[in-house]
C-alpha cells in the first residue's frame, strides 16, 4: 500500500497542472527567472573579482608584458576592433648626446621617479606614443643639452622597428614635479624631462614632431624660408611681401631706427583664429630679439594684425620694429610663433640698414701704437655723424683681423660702448687690441669702414 502512494500523488499533481494550464505557465516563468537571477549575480560576483582594486591609468600597467609587436590599446566600435601596435623607442638625440631608451611606468599618484642606468640612459614613460615623454638624468652636460636647445635645434627618436622621428625645439619651462599635464597625449610631439635635480620642479623641454624634415613650405618647427615664399604654420599661411628700414622718423628714440614688415596672413581652417596667440618677433644675427613696437607698426602700409582672423579670412597686415641705427647683420630672421601649439616659422630677409647707418659715418684714424709691454695694439681715432639722426655704434661693429681669417680680441674701450654720436658731432675713441704676432699687416673696422694696418712686426 506504501508503494501506491508516491504514484498516486505524482498522477494528482500531472492531474492538476493538465487540468489547470495558467497555473502551469505561472510556475514555468517562476522557474525560467530564479535561473535568470542565478545566472546575473554569477556574471557579477565574476566581474567585481577580476576589476577589484584597480586605478584606470593612461599608461599600460607594465613596460615588461607587451612586446614590441603587441597591441597596447584595444577598443570596440560598432563594427571593427581597432588597435594600436606599440613600437617602443630604443635611442634619443640630443645636441649631438645619445641616450639608450629603457621603459619604465608612471606610479597612480603620478610622481615619477624613474631609476636610471647611468646618465647616458634615458626612460620612456610606457605607453605615451602620440607624444613621447622621455626622462633624462641630470648631469652638467645633460642639463647644458637641453638649456642650449633653441628653435630651430632638431631632436631624434628611433624605435625599435628601426624608424627615426624627428621633433624641432619648441619651448621650454618649469613644472611641478606632481603636473599630470607634462603627460598630455592631445598632439604629437616630444616632452623631455631633467630628472633628479631635487626641489619641486623640473625642467621639461618641449618638441614639436616634424612630418615632413626636408619641406620647405613649411609648417611647423622652425623652418625657414625666404622673403616672398608662402609658408605655413600650423591653420594659417604666411608670405612676406617686403621689409623697411626707416631712418629720421622723430617718433623713434635717440640712435633708434624703424624696421617695418608688410606680409599677408590667411586662416585656412574651418573656425576662427584668435590673432592674439600669434607672436612676432625680430632676431638679427648677432642674437638680439626685438619685439613688435606699436609705434612703428602705425607706420607701415597695412594696419597691425589684431582681433579674430574669421574662416578663409584674408588679410594683409605690418608689424614694426624699433633696431639700433648702427646694427650691422647681414639678414634678420621674422621669427612667428603659435603660443597655443608651439609651432614656429622663421622668414630670412636681406638687411641692409646697417651699410645705411654706415654711409653717413665718416671715421677717421690719428694714431696706432704698440703698448709697453709689446703685447697690446693700440688704436685712436674718432667717429663724425653725417646724417640728420642720431648715430649708434656697437661693440660688434668693430673689428681687428688679419689676411688669415683670424680675429683679434678687444680689450678695452674708450668710451664704452655702444657709441652716440649726434647728428653733425664727432666722438673720439681709444680702443686696445690683443696685438697681431707674426705678421706684418691686418685689417682695422669701423662701421664697415677698412683701415689696413702695416709694419705690425
Amino acid at each position: 500500500m506504501s508503494s501506491e502512494q508516491p504514484e498516486q500523488s505524482n498522477n494528482s499533481l500531472k492531474d492538476i497542472f493538465v487540468n489547470n494550464r495558467g497555473l502551469a505557465i505561472v510556475v514555468g516563468l517562476l522557474v525560467v527567472g530564479f535561473v535568470a537571477m542565478f545566472v546575473m549575480v554569477l556574471v557579477l560576483l565574476l566581474r567585481d573579482s577580476g576589476t577589484a582594486d584597480v586605478t584606470p591609468t593612461p599608461f599600460a600597467d607594465s613596460a615588461e608584458s607587451a612586446a614590441v609587436d603587441e597591441p597596447l590599446v584595444v577598443g570596440v566600435s560598432d563594427t571593427d576592433r581597432i588597435s594600436v601596435t606599440l613600437d617602443v623607442p630604443v635611442s634619443l638625440g640630443v645636441k649631438g648626446n645619445t641616450f639608450l631608451v629603457q621603459s619604465q611606468t608612471v606610479a597612480d599618484d603620478r610622481i615619477w621617479s624613474p631609476t636610471f642606468e647611468n646618465t647616458e640612459t634615458a626612460v620612456w614613460v610606457y605607453g605615451t606614443i602620440i607624444n613621447y615623454v622621455i626622462g633624462v638624468p641630470e648631469s652638467d652636460s645633460n642639463r647644458a643639452a637641453l638649456e642650449q636647445l633653441a628653435p630651430g635645434d632638431l631632436m631624434q627618436l628611433t624605435t625599435k622597428s628601426g624608424i627615426v622621428h624627428t621633433f624641432t625645439f619648441s619651448s621650454r619651462e618649469q613644472i611641478l614635479v606632481g603636473n599630470p599635464d607634462v603627460y598630455a597625449q592631445h598632439a604629437p610631439g616630444l616632452t623631455l624631462i631633467l630628472v633628479g635635480t631635487g626641489g619641486e620642479e623640473r625642467l621639461v623641454v618641449n618638441g614639436r614632431y616634424l612630418v615632413d624634415e626636408a619641406g620647405s613650405s613649411g609648417s611647423a618647427g622652425g623652418s625657414a624660408v625666404e622673403l616672398g615664399e608662402t609658408a605655413q604654420l600650423d591653420d594659417v599661411q604666411i608670405v612676406v611681401n617686403s621689409a623697411a628700414y626707416v631712418l629720421d622718423r622723430p617718433e623713434a628714440q635717440p640712435g633708434f631706427a624703424f624696421y617695418l614688415i608688410d606680409y599677408q596672413i590667411q586662416n585656412i581652417s574651418l573656425t576662427a583664429l584668435d590673432t592674439s596667440r600669434l607672436q612676432f618677433s625680430l632676431l638679427d644675427e648677432l642674437g638680439n630679439q626685438y619685439a613688435v613696437n606699436p609705434v612703428a607698426a602705425q607706420l607701415g602700409n597695412h594696419p597691425a594684425l589684431g582681433g579674430f582672423l574669421n574662416a578663409s579670412q584674408t588679410v594683409l597686415a605690418t608689424a614694426g620694429y624699433q633696431i639700433p641705427l648702427g646694427l650691422n647683420s647681414s639678414n634678420v630672421h621674422w621669427l612667428a610663433t603659435n603660443l597655443n601649439t608651439g609651432a614656429q616659422l622663421q622668414v630670412t630677409i636681406p638687411f641692409s640698414g646697417g651699410a645705411q647707418a654706415a654711409g653717413n659715418a665718416q671715421v677717421t684714424l690719428s694714431q696706432v701704437s704698440v703698448s709697453n709691454d709689446l703685447t697690446n695694439l693700440v688704436l685712436t681715432g674718432q667717429v663724425t655723424n653725417l646724417g640728420s639722426q642720431p648715430l649708434s655704434v656697437a661693440e660688434t661693429a668693430v673689428s681687428l683681423r688679419t689676411d688669415d681669417g683670424s680675429v683679434y680680441l678687444l680689450l678695452s674701450t674708450n668710451p664704452a660702448f655702444p657709441w652716440t654720436v649726434g647728428p653733425g658731432q664727432s666722438t673720439p675713441f681709444v680702443l686696445t687690441f690683443q696685438r697681431p704676432m707674426g705678421v706684418d699687416t691686418a685689417v682695422f673696422t669701423v662701421l664697415n669702414q677698412p683701415f689696413q694696418l702695416t709694419n705690425l712686426r
